[in-house]
């Protein structure tokens, strides 16, 4: 009798002992406005260059035809294109963001207990399109933003960050956005060694080996000359890193879109996507695919 309950009470327990210790799903999206691919490849990026030989990467990912910010940032988190969030170049006037929420506010609503914030430098992203969430602020410099991420990381227990800095894109526009040109790449190099100290705190956590986090690092447009906003390659080709304990390796096929970054996250962290939420993205660079 007695053999016969340990048995019992052994395949009830040691499974949900086994559930209990699996590792919390979380997310970390770094956006690095402006940044081009082939600068990011040419610069001085230990961090990002990283992730990149530890994840899955696309140095072709594209965004939109509006490669404005507004229109960028609003696909990259909503998870579809203009034609559905309605963000016209940086024009909010008919942005439809109640039928096609924030990936944080998808993750909000599907799990109430979570923890979602944004820290950004560009602040119509904190006015226009995340204007609620645990933490939203927007910041007037990328050292603010990086520490007030750093500081979330370390005190909070965010399931889904998202930190958006903005140098690169103001050095784009300052001194042009080119592979070869010196101040563009330092730019870049800031942007990474922000983006280390971002990773470091997260690192750092004393959860963290319970954790599994999915970096997530992209941005929203690229540029040539000092500007950007034109249907051309260089505008419109991006890049796309996906890292983590989860990540796949190597180079994602095809060629994704900013459209697929807010499925991966959401498919990441176990929220399953609904077809009536009419997502134009689907999930990349995952070692397994979302179900059908």
């Amino acid at each position: 009798m007695h053999s016969w309950l340990c048995l019992v009470l052994t395949a009830f327990f040691v499974p949900l002992a086994i559930a209990q210790e699996l590792p919390r799903k979380r997310a970390l999206i770094i956006g690095i406005d402006g940044c081009r691919p082939d600068a990011l490849l040419a610069a001085k990026a230990p961090h990002l260059h990283a992730l990149i030989k530890n994840g899955a990467f696309s140095d072709k990912a594209q965004t939109g035809d509006m490669t404005a910010s507004g229109s960028g940032w609003g696909s990259l988190l909503t998870g579809v294109w203009r034609e559905k969030h309605g963000v016209r170049g940086n024009d909010f006037s008919l942005s439809n963001f109640t039928e096609f929420p924030n990936v944080l506010a998808r993750v909000k609503k599907a799990r109430p207990d979570a923890f979602v914030a944004s820290v950004v430098h560009w602040e119509p992203i904190q006015k226009q399109i995340v204007r609620k969430a645990d933490i939203t602020v927007a910041f007037k410099t990328d050292a603010e933003v990086t520490r007030k991420a750093c500081d979330i990381l370390k005190n909070e227990n965010p399931d889904l960050l998202f930190v958006h800095l903005d140098d690169v894109d103001g050095a784009g526009h300052k001194h042009g956005f080119d592979p070869k040109l010196p101040k563009y790449l330092e730019a870049i190099a800031k942007a990474d060694s922000q983006a280390g100290e971002i990773l470091k705190a997260m690192e750092s956590r004393p959860t963290y080996a319970k954790e599994d986090w999915l970096v997530v690092v992209s941005t929203d447009h690229g540029g040539s000359g000092k500007g950007h906003g034109r249907d051309i390659p260089e505008h419109r080709t991006i890049f796309l890193i996906v890292s983590g304990k989860s990540a796949g390796r190597g180079t994602i096929e095809p060629a994704p879109g900013i459209v697929d970054i807010a499925p991966t996250v959401l498919h990441h962290l176990g929220i399953r996507i609904e077809p009536d939420w009419k997502l134009d993205g689907k999930a990349v660079g995952l070692t397994k695919s979302p179900a059908k």
